[in-house]
């Protein structure tokens, strides 16, 4: 019997690997959690006999992915070579994080990825732009509708302030929508702490996404 649980956790580099080489237009917490819906969806179907590895089956169901920066996509797009650079830098920064427990600073993501503190400052300001043109046209979410039986038991077990986070970046019981930078001013936290509060609900809801 598939232990479908042991298979997403194995692949969890993997998953978040593809979703950060995908989220070129799209914001990152929706494309992770696409990704794990796809993860999961394909752990489940997986066939133990089929002669390949799942690893294989898992990079082919994630390229589904692929599909997001069409239906989302900004209107203004950073250039390719540049787009790279900021997708490594993604990966480096949450390398980092798990690392350090922390944001890790533009310095420490210097030393990493041996460019630079200009060049990494200049790739931060082109992602910021990138994601506040895609903002425009899409307003990222954590899940697909609020009648989800799931999303309402992640949120019930949430900190009170990780509950204020999840409505005002969702609209979750008719909340006003508010940028990171707003939530951080009412909060009293930075903008990054908020970042990071929103990575976590994601992997949460992802956790049960497809059960």
């Amino acid at each position: 019997m598939k232990d479908i649980e042991k298979l997403i956790t194995d692949h969890k580099r993997l998953i978040e690997s593809e979703a950060y080489k995908y989220a070129k237009f799209v914001p990152l917490t929706y494309c992770l959690v696409e990704a794990y819906k796809l993860a999961r969806a394909a752990a489940h179907n997986f066939d133990n006999h089929a002669g390949i590895k799942f690893s294989t089956y898992l990079t082919n169901s994630l390229q589904k992915l692929s599909r997001l920066s069409t239906q989302y996509g900004g209107t203004v797009r950073v250039p390719e070579n540049k787009q790279f650079k900021i997708n490594r830098l993604n990966q480096i920064e949450l390398g980092l994080s798990e690392q350090l427990g922390r944001q890790p600073t533009v310095s420490e993501m210097a030393d990493a990825s041996g460019w630079g503190v200009p060049s990494v400052n200049s790739l931060l300001k082109a992602r910021k732009k990138d994601i506040n043109l895609n903002n425009l046209v899409y307003s990222p979410v954590f899940y697909e509708g609020d009648s989800d039986e799931w999303v309402h038991f992640v949120y019930h077990d949430l900190p009170e302030k990780d509950k204020f986070i999840f409505e005002h970046r969702t609209g979750f019981g008719n909340k006003p929508v508010l940028s990171n930078n707003q939530i951080a001013k009412k909060l009293n936290i930075s903008a990054s702490t908020v970042s990071q509060r929103i990575k976590m609900i994601s992997a949460k809801i992802a956790e049960g996404v497809g059960n």
